[in-house]
């Protein structure tokens, strides 16, 4: 099976821009402490749930920050929930998965 980065890799500059463009979007509407307030837990509770400090889950939290799928999954799993990635290839295939 190949990764993310490889499928990526062979797509036109084009569509790798458009990807890129797409994955900007979608960190900026991305705000994980949303997913936190949704469930009324402060940073602190949380922290304490996936076993960081609370100004390390603010980090986390930041709109600025690039977080690996790791951490977003240990984030996600600290609240009890599950990660799928629904990934559509150009030629309208669609592969998800849970992490």
């Amino acid at each position: 099976m190949s990764t993310y980065k490889e499928l990526l890799a062979q797509e036109s500059p084009e569509i790798q821009y458009q990807v890129a463009q797409k994955i900007q979007e979608i960190r900026q509407e991305l705000l994980l402490s949303k997913l936190r307030e949704e469930l009324n837990l402060s940073q602190t509770e949380l922290a304490r749930t996936i076993g960081v400090s609370q100004p390390t889950l603010a980090k986390m939290e930041n709109p600025e920050n690039d977080p690996r799928l790791s951490t977003l999954k240990r984030y996600v799993t600290g609240l009890g929930g599950k990660v799928i990635i629904d990934v559509i290839l150009p030629n309208g295939k669609s592969v998800a998965f849970q992490l």
